[in-house]
């Protein structure tokens, strides 16, 4: 199973996640930074983990764009799709929805919302002044939920038949 993880991220906690399911999925897993890399290929992939965080209600571009130039090659494999914020149940899935079109969260095979973290030393002047007023936190904010991503690393697994 040839398999692909891209994101985008800003802070750092969506790259953490596209690690941490690269060594829970396994062999032949590339990892790519659609920051770094905005012309990424699907080509030769037999499952794409799509993965992104929300900043003002809404996903990163590279991320959309991706979605947007590789819809056919998409809809082509299987798709799995994780978003970290720092919103819990209802509030989360609200934003999963908005985050992806609704032609992949349908073709999805598997959604992931593993949470968000907010480091304060990290964050631009304007960020820790808009966070410190939304997220009401003096410091630093972790609501990671790992066993969200060895949830969609075993749907990964089962959806090509490895589990």
């Amino acid at each position: 199973m040839k398999t692909l993880i891209v994101y985008c991220s800003r802070y750092g906690t969506a790259a953490e996640c596209a690690r941490t399911l690269a060594q829970k999925v396994g062999e032949e897993t590339r990892v790519a930074d659609l920051a770094r890399e905005p012309r990424t290929s699907v080509e030769g992939a037999d499952v794409v983990l799509i993965g992104g965080s929300i900043y003002g209600g809404k996903i990163q571009r590279p991320v959309v764009t991706f979605c947007e130039r590789n819809r056919g090659a998409l809809l082509a494999v299987k798709v799995g799709l994780y978003l970290c914020c720092l919103f819990t149940g209802e509030e989360a899935a609200v934003q999963m929805q908005s985050a992806f079109p609704d032609w992949l969260l349908a073709h999805a095979f598997g959604r992931a919302l593993p949470g968000g973290r907010i480091r304060f030393e990290r964050l631009s002047f304007l960020d820790r002044l808009l966070l410190r007023g939304l997220a009401h936190a003096p410091g630093d904010l972790s609501r990671l939920r790992p066993e969200a991503l060895d949830e969609l690393a075993d749907a990964t697994r089962a959806a090509v038949g490895k589990a």
